[in-house]
């Protein structure tokens, strides 16, 4: 019999599943199976994260910015699918598990960490509505994205205290390094 090791991570959806990421965005055919391997490798069991993008807004949506994503239905929504995490979370947490990361992924919307994306982004897209000024107004932010959020929110509500961290799927290598280095060296400083 194979003892579990009780280390966690919750990890952005699209990272195990890319299909669910705006169409162009997609850098693996199916998902980072590196920065998923690197972490089940490390002895961390995943809980994946549910995309509220798609599930609000569909397959086929357009790339967003955290402005049209930060309204009240939209958090609203984010709770309603993060309980049944939050749920789980607790779950482990009561039982021993460490919950040693959440996993999200800088730039997106919902899903940013350390940094989304912003912009004066939003109306229709055709000629006569200033597409090229819409266009210059997209940059980055140093906040995280709006489910990131309202899934702190929700962990500290309940009294756990978890490390949220970011991946750069560009760079999957790079990412897996520098992600076993975090969540390492937050192990040994637990």
């Amino acid at each position: 019999m194979v003892k579990r090791n009780k280390k966690i991570v919750l990890l952005a959806h699209c990272i195990l599943n890319i299909n669910a990421k705006v169409y162009g965005l997609a850098t693996e055919p199916a998902g980072c199976k590196q920065i998923v391997s690197c972490l089940l490798e490390h002895g961390f069991g995943i809980i994946q994260l549910p995309c509220v993008e798609q599930s609000c807004f569909g397959i086929k949506r357009w790339g967003q910015v955290k402005e049209q994503l930060d309204f009240p239905a939209f958090r609203g929504k984010c709770r309603s699918l993060l309980q049944p995490i939050l749920e789980q979370v607790l779950d482990f947490h009561k039982n021993g598990y460490d919950i040693t990361a959440v996993i999200g992924l800088d730039g997106s919307p919902a899903c940013g960490v350390y940094s989304t994306c912003t912009g004066n982004w939003g109306g229709e897209i055709g000629d006569g509505h200033d597409l090229p000024a819409q266009l210059a107004s997209l940059a980055t932010l140093p906040e995280a994205g709006v489910m990131m959020e309202v899934l702190q929110e929700m962990l500290e509500q309940a009294g756990i205290k978890v490390r949220f961290l970011a991946v750069d799927e560009q760079n999957p290598e790079m990412a897996c390094q520098e992600l076993i280095k975090n969540l390492v060296g937050n192990m040994a400083s637990k």
